[in-house]
C-alpha cells in the first residue's frame, strides 16, 4: 500500500504536522512521526451538496442568511469546528444555511473575500456580509453571534 506523506505548518501555533494518507483512512500525526503520536481520525460530518452557478448566486438567492465556513482538510481547528457547525445547522434549520468552502479547492473564492486565516466564518444576510470571525468559537459563542444578526426569532 502506498502512503503519501505531507508536512504542513500551522501559523497559529507555530507547530507542524505530518499528514499520511492511504485509501482506507486519513490521520494527522505530529512531525515527530506516527510512532510517538496520538492518532486521531478525522470526523465525518454529513453535508448536503448543492450546485450553484457561482458563490455569489448562492448567497444572493438564499431565502435565509448563509453562514460560510472557509476551511481546509489539513486544518486542525477547522476539523474541530465541524461538529459545532453541524449542531448549529440542525438547531437553526429553516432559519440559517451553513455552507462549507474548501479553500484548497476554491482559492479564488477565498481570495475574493480576503480569507487569510483558517477557519474563517462569514455570515451573509440579504447577499451582503454582516459578520466575520477568524478562529475557533464555542457553540454558544457562535450561536450568540448568529442570533444577534438574525434577531432572536
Amino acid at each position: 500500500m502506498q502512503h503519501i506523506r505531507l508536512v504542513h505548518g500551522c501559523t497559529n501555533s507555530g507547530t507542524s504536522a505530518v499528514r499520511v494518507r492511504h485509501p482506507v483512512s486519513a490521520r494527522i500525526w505530529p512531525a515527530a512521526g506516527p510512532a510517538k503520536a496520538v492518532r486521531r481520525p478525522f470526523r465525518v460530518v454529513a453535508a448536503q451538496k448543492q450546485q450553484f452557478s457561482s458563490f455569489e448566486d448562492m448567497i444572493q438567492r438564499s431565502d435565509v442568511p448563509v453562514l460560510v465556513d472557509f476551511y481546509a482538510q489539513w486544518c486542525g481547528p477547522c476539523q474541530a469546528l465541524a461538529p459545532t457547525l453541524a449542531s448549529l445547522s440542525k438547531q437553526m434549520e429553516g432559519r440559517l444555511r451553513v455552507v462549507k468552502i474548501d479553500t484548497d479547492k476554491y482559492p479564488a473564492i477565498a481570495s475574493q473575500w480576503k480569507v487569510s486565516a483558517l477557519p474563517t466564518l462569514m455570515l451573509f444576510k440579504g447577499g451582503q456580509p454582516v459578520d466575520r470571525v477568524e478562529g475557533l468559537l464555542t457553540e454558544q459563542q457562535l450561536r450568540d453571534r448568529v442570533d444577534y444578526y438574525l434577531g432572536k426569532q
